[in-house]
């Protein structure tokens, strides 16, 4: 069993209430994302390992030993973007136990806030964005066959929704609403800064360029898919699969295309999409809202992050006499 599986104090449970109790074993886990909690079972094993090889509590830890495990991991290296997620699965577990948290001691906030100023954030490096003619020329390089097909799609309506993997992923033919005027509503059910479920409409752009709808619609007639999941595996014979496609795949079909063009593929990942779109939305100074209107992002100051970069050379302050 792992070790986020939860003891919710019950013993004996009755045979005819097994079912529920792991149905709500299900709902506890679904409050954050199936890429947070492994995240968080990765960190809280690497926790646990550190306190059998030193003797100590797992659960409850103690702030004594937060620290010292803090300052174990910083002089190995690890950084503190790593550190803050390390603490944030111990949080969790805790909290799902019940138990007071000790990562919010004002010794152990102390100390990672003294990790910081010290080695600094260490911020892992993101993913180029795709620009608009790099995507282009990625197209053009798709095979023409049912996977090219996919991939085709995925490439197009990826960059013109400016999708996370997680929604592509997760995209079924029932989120799917085609208009009279050749473009598409994506109903996003669930994403990353949505964990409750809420949801939201992505408008979905067909274009003269990219025609996203159009490679879209062209996938999913010839894969025949009328429902489930939008993006699937190939099989062996070359005919689509009931599976979906993981963020993961969508990723590595990013990677294939970008490599195919020349580009250095370590630098760019499924996350070129998004911010490949946002950065080339804020090059022809495409207003903020509209740019969230299709992103889905809350916070103005995310999107900022990535227009302040498009932007550097617009309007140089040297521009005039360098």
């Amino acid at each position: 069993m792992s070790d986020l599986v939860i003891s919710l104090g019950f013993s004996g449970v009755p045979v005819e209430l097994q079912a529920n109790f792991a149905a709500a074993l299900a709902y506890l886990r679904a409050q954050v994302s199936p890429a947070t909690l492994r995240a968080y079972q990765s960190d809280f094993k690497i926790f646990c390992s550190w306190c059998d090889l030193h003797g100590l509590s797992r659960v409850p830890a103690t702030p004594e030993s937060l620290i010292l495990f803090l300052a174990n991991q910083a002089q190995g290296g690890i950084s503190a973007v790593t550190l803050e997620r390390r603490m944030a699965s111990i949080r969790y577990i805790h909290q799902l136990k019940n138990i007071p948290s000790p990562t919010d001691h004002v010794h152990v906030r102390a100390t990672l806030a003294g990790i910081k100023r010290t080695h600094g954030s260490q911020a892992r490096q993101q993913k180029e964005p795709l620009l608009d003619h790099q995507l282009l020329e990625m197209l053009a390089f798709t095979p023409n066959t049912l996977a090219g097909a996919r991939d085709r799609a995925i490439l197009a309506l990826g960059f013109a929704g400016a999708f996370r993997r997680s929604e592509l992923a997760a995209l079924e033919f029932a989120d799917l609403k085609f208009d009279r005027l050749g473009h598409l509503i994506c109903n996003i059910q669930r994403s990353k800064t949505d964990q409750s479920g809420k949801g939201f409409e992505k408008p979905i752009y067909n274009g003269s360029q990219f025609q996203a709808v159009v490679r879209l619609k062209a996938w999913l007639n010839e894969a025949g898919i009328t429902e489930g999941p939008v993006f699937r595996r190939i099989d062996w014979a070359g005919g689509a699969t009931e599976q979906a496609l993981s963020g993961q795949w969508i990723g590595r079909v990013v990677k294939k295309y970008a490599g195919l063009i020349g580009l250095e593929v370590k630098d760019f990942g499924a996350h070129s999409l998004r911010s490949g779109f946002i950065t080339s939305a804020g090059e022809r100074d495409v207003q903020l809202y509209k740019i969230m209107e299709v992103t889905g992002q809350k916070d103005p100051r995310t999107v900022l992050r990535y227009l302040r970069r498009a932007n550097l050379f617009k309007n140089h302050a040297g521009d005039s006499f360098l």
